[in-house]
């Protein structure tokens, strides 16, 4: 008999996760799982949750990125070598639709049963792990903007035109809103003036499923994207490419490859992990090679 643990957002998905957890235990419970199960109602419970030990054999998340980000978080610190299975319930799931993990209980239900595991790299920045993406600059406070209305209204939809918004009405495109990222890498060091930067471990990021095409969250490498100034009228054909993935190549985009990048700021930064508020530059991001096992299709 193994035993699991359940941490759940409740509130995820406009209650979705509540929903989806009940039927997914109605399931496993004919298979005689041990399950406990967690609600996290305030910041830190999923970390707390993740890292404390009950016995049990792996845990099962259900909500949204930043949910998934605070069970890693505690699985990272706790150093234990787990499996963690990913039940998305949230808005985006960028990690999550990028493995192509499931949506429905059921079918989440049938990989739980298969047990396939697959060993990862995590990102840290600072001290904080992330699974998906770390970035800074302007247009990452969207993912705080958005109202919970427009998120369960249109989805990744929601986060297009509240980045549409911000860009008009913010004048974004004035270059005294410009910023100055310093950059200590093996792969570069320099200053590039931009808008804002992206150190992602998966392909997806804000509901682009191609924003780092050439992303693998087990090659041992963090996926590096500095987006410069733009014009306006140069929106079309970069949104375009975005859509598609073939913005590496485009004039206004540096995308590299690294292990290990130190980014740094004339201004007063604050970094968005997994749609989470950290810490402020300057900060060190780092891969943490084959960091955690997930149950997989």
């Amino acid at each position: 008999m193994k035993r699991v643990k359940i941490i759940a957002n409740p509130n995820s998905g406009r209650g979705a996760a509540l929903s989806k957890i009940l039927e997914l235990i109605e399931l496993m419970s004919e298979d005689r799982y041990e399950i406990e199960l967690l609600f996290t109602h305030e910041e830190g419970d999923g970390t707390r949750f993740a890292y404390d030990y009950s016995g049990e054999d792996f845990i099962i998340c259900s909500g949204g990125d930043g949910t998934v980000n605070e069970v890693v978080n505690g699985m990272y610190l706790s150093g234990r070598d787990i499996p963690l299975g990913i039940l998305q319930s949230g808005t985006v799931n960028d990690f999550a639709n990028a493995q192509g993990l499931p949506t429905s209980p059921y079918a989440f239900y049938k990989i739980i049963k298969n047990y396939k595991t697959k060993t990862i790299d995590l990102g840290l920045a600072g001290d904080r792990a992330f699974i998906n993406v770390a970035a800074g600059g302007m247009l990452t406070e969207i993912a705080y903007t958005v109202s919970a209305e427009k998120k369960a209204s249109l989805g990744d939809m929601a986060y297009y035109l509240e980045g549409a918004r911000v860009l008009l009405e913010e004048k974004i495109f004035k270059s005294k809103n410009s910023l100055n990222f310093h950059i200590e890498s093996e792969e570069f060091t320099g200053t590039v003036e931009g808008l804002l930067f992206l150190i992602t471990n998966s392909t997806s990021v804000g509901g682009f499923k191609k924003m780092a095409p050439l992303a693998d969250i087990s090659d041992g490498y963090l996926d590096v994207l500095i987006f410069k100034e733009i014009r306006i009228s140069d929106v079309p054909e970069l949104f375009a490419s975005l859509m598609g993935g073939r913005h590496v190549d485009h004039n206004k985009v540096m995308y590299l490859k690294t292990k290990n990048i130190k980014i740094s700021s004339d201004e007063n930064l604050t970094i968005d992990v997994d749609g989470e508020k950290a810490s402020t530059l300057p900060m060190t991001f780092k891969v943490l090679e084959n960091k955690l096992k997930i149950i997989v299709p």
